[in-house]
């Protein structure tokens, strides 16, 4: 965490020395221009520190996490500035020389940065349950359950948290809990691996896991390596009481099923859904849980009830929400699809540094009724 404010003070302080010569004299175009490369490379940042998988974007991202928040602090500024040079002159006073200006942005920049960068921490720590019921075809009564995906536990999610989300599901009693993937990743010790299914293993409903492109850290190598093997990994899983569904159904009531999938990530591993639908020979509901929400195929034939996924995290960083959607990906929120209703979750935590400013750590309480 020093580190990582360091390196925003570091880079606020170049990007503040760079602009002297733009802002103190009169370049509109150049000023323009600059203006509009730095909205353009707060996403690239965003995108750099949540979405790309590479050595740099992984190793680094505490950096692209510092760029993401003076780019977007300075920006604001630049705004908040100008809007209020714009009233000055509406008004008939002297809107200030170059050294005011300079000195007003200055002050503008560190006061924002401070409140994005406080905002952004508070709300990646900040757990929230969200309540859906959904009229569906198929159950008899009315089935409440939890969802909850990403916790990224001891990535960028603390263990303080992981109990405040055990108290607040045991609160909710739900006849059961999914947990939908990346419960941890590459950067969860084996000890900490451990202990989150130790404090999982204490919520008062039966539980039942899905894997996430994350939770074998198939990434370690940008790292320092694995910490725990995948048959140590389910080994803590089983031995918290938690069942594993991996392409398999699990009858919870006489009508409602649940499928959990593969995650997509393990391509020839992950059964196709027409493969998979032929052995289903349930009857009411079926809910479907699936990591990643974007396999078009598997949507385009599904025919269930829901499909629950994460791993999105509602994008994280803003303006990422609204990326993924103009790229035509579900980020956040319910998406009708031809034969079932797609819920994309923002998630319990983020990934790799506690930041966020894309909605709030959420899981979901959901009600199914007839």
């Amino acid at each position: 965490m020093t580190l990582w404010v360091l390196e925003i003070i570091l880079l606020m302080t170049a990007l503040y020395v760079l602009q002297i010569p733009l802002r103190t004299k009169r370049h509109p175009v150049w000023r323009v221009t600059v203006f509009m490369i730095k909205v353009l490379l707060i996403p690239a940042a965003a995108l750099f520190f949540v979405a790309i998988e590479s050595p740099l974007a992984y190793r680094r991202s505490d950096m692209f996490a510092a760029a993401y928040i003076v780019l977007f602090s300075d920006v604001c500024a630049s705004i908040v500035e100008y809007l209020i040079r714009r009233l000055k002159r509406g008004r008939g006073r002297e809107a200030g020389k170059g050294s005011c200006q300079l000195k007003l942005i200055g002050i503008l920049s560190v006061v924002l940065c401070i409140c994005i960068f406080s905002y952004g921490s508070v709300n990646a720590g900040r757990i929230k349950e969200k309540k859906h019921t959904w009229k569906v075809e198929g159950v008899t009564q009315a089935h409440t359950f939890a969802f909850a995906a990403d916790l990224h536990v001891e990535s960028a999610q603390s263990m303080e948290n992981v109990k405040e989300f055990c108290r607040q599901v045991n609160a909710a009693a739900p006849e059961f809990v999914i947990l939908g993937g990346d419960v941890t990743d590459e950067l969860t010790s084996y000890d900490d691996m451990r202990e989150t299914y130790r404090l999982l293993s204490e919520i008062e409903a039966p539980v039942f896991f899905i894997y996430g492109n994350h939770d074998r850290q198939p990434d370690a190598s940008y790292f320092d390596g694995r910490t725990y093997s995948d048959e140590q990994l389910e080994e803590a899983i089983r031995g918290a009481g938690i069942t594993i569904l991996s392409d398999q159904f699990l009858k919870v009531a006489d009508d409602l099923t649940v499928l959990g999938r593969e995650d997509i990530s393990m391509e020839e591993k992950r059964a196709d859904w027409s493969d998979l639908v032929d052995t289903f020979e349930g009857t009411g509901a079926l809910v479907v849980a699936d990591h990643q929400p974007y396999d078009k195929e598997q949507l385009a034939e599904e025919r269930s009830a829901v499909q629950l996924s994460g791993h999105t995290h509602a994008g994280q960083l803003w303006p990422l929400q609204i990326v993924y959607r103009m790229m035509g990906l579900p980020a956040y929120g319910a998406f009708e699809k031809p034969g079932t209703l797609l819920y994309v979750s923002a998630g319990v935590g983020v990934w790799s540094m506690p930041l966020r400013t894309e909605a709030n750590c959420e899981w979901e309480l959901i009600t199914l009724v007839p």
